[in-house]
């Protein structure tokens, strides 16, 4: 499938060459028309549109429900991937002694949460990198007996790294683990199915690769951990009957809606909608090796430079993300953005984040542009 004519929902390519999906994805034209409508609809049409508010937050939630091959009924909207994982730590019964297990790679947002457990006397337990890899068996060899969870990014932030999501979910079914999934640098950009990976939890941010607006994402949990989870909060539209104003019966809902508890981001919803429809039709497959092509594109010629390449040894790892090190690396980042050239520097490093709209021509430039920036500081 040939993805040039999807460069045309991004006006802005006309003089820049963006490259930081990991850190936030420019908007579509079909998300800013979607968002476009919704204000209007609020300044000058129907203004109380709640209706179709609800029936755009259902479409939405059944391409969620598509993207990552779940029941739509085990999905419910957030505002962030941090307020998912905090549902799931603040939701749970823990005890003293409880351990999780994280790993020493993890972007903060699926660290602090956990963190946070400490002072119930739960322990997080943190499995080291191997040369930026993360290895199943290392985290075989962490689990006791009181592990009670284990939490992991789908991709890691930094360098790249795509955790074997399918082995770790068998590993976790294995000790009676709970498994959970920050997706966020992986979703829209690499195929995910919550149930052949046998994940227990998942939450995912919008603004990354799913391309959507900030404050909008959703948590996935599935029907075992839905009963267990206790809601934190509880609001009007918590309960089976929310019309009936003066029930005051706190009935939960009995899908995951019930951690929808009052009124939510229905701008975000819609613009996020917009933008899974338009990943939904590219298919994530073909977007995953789109990006591989992109990625070996970079590995190659900026090794030929002298980059440093962090990412795993083996391409069965490899995302959308390529970081490299290089003595150099904060004068090169300067120079290409000045070049409109738009990765970012994270840890000393550049890191590329290409999504599917980029094309062989904008690394080239990328490229080119680097081999520039050397050969102006020798």
């Amino acid at each position: 499938m040939s993805l040039t004519k999807y460069r045309a929902l991004f006006p802005f390519l006309v003089n820049k060459i963006y490259l930081n999906h990991a850190a936030i994805s420019p908007l579509s034209t079909d998300v800013r028309d979607k968002m476009d409508w919704f204000v209007n609809e609020r300044s000058f049409g129907e203004i109380d549109f709640y209706q179709d508010m609800l029936q755009l937050r259902e479409q939405t939630r059944d391409s969620v429900a598509r993207l990552i091959n779940a029941p739509v009924g085990q999905i419910a909207f957030t505002g962030n991937t941090t307020e998912g994982l905090n549902w799931l730590v603040n939701g749970l019964e823990w005890q003293e002694g409880d351990e999780v297990i994280v790993t020493d790679m993890e972007f903060p947002a699926n660290v602090y949460p956990f963190l946070n457990l400490e002072r119930q006397g739960v322990k997080v337990v943190f499995v080291k990198n191997r040369r930026g890899c993360i290895e199943p068996e290392d985290i075989r060899a962490a689990i006791t007996p009181k592990t009670r969870l284990l939490s992991i990014s789908f991709v890691e932030f930094l360098n790249g790294f795509r955790n074997d999501l399918t082995a770790i979910g068998a590993l976790c079914r294995e000790h009676d683990v709970l498994f959970s999934v920050d997706a966020i640098q992986g979703l829209g950009a690499i195929p995910l199915d919550v149930q052949a990976m046998d994940i227990d939890f998942l939450s995912c941010g919008g603004h990354k690769w799913l391309m959507g607006p900030a404050g909008a994402a959703f948590m996935y949990m599935k029907p075992a951990l839905l009963e267990a989870l206790q809601p934190v909060f509880a609001g009007w539209l918590s309960v089976k009957n929310p019309w009936d104003f003066f029930d005051y019966k706190l009935e939960w809902e009995e899908d995951a809606s019930r951690f929808e508890y009052g009124t939510q981001n229905f701008l975000g919803i819609a613009g996020l909608g917009a933008s899974l429809d338009v990943l939904l039709r590219v298919g994530v497959p073909t977007i995953e090796q789109h990006l591989l092509i992109l990625g070996q594109q970079l590995v190659d010629g900026l090794t030929d430079l002298g980059f440093s390449f962090l990412g795993a040894p083996d391409p069965k790892h490899w995302s959308g993300i390529y970081t490299f090190r290089h003595e150099k690396a904060e004068v090169i980042f300067k120079y290409l953005q000045e070049q409109n050239i738009f990765p970012s520097l994270r840890d000393g490093a550049i890191r590329f984040a290409p999504h599917f709209y980029n094309n062989r021509e904008d690394i080239h430039e990328a490229i080119d542009a680097c081999d520039r920036a050397l050969r102006k500081l020798s």
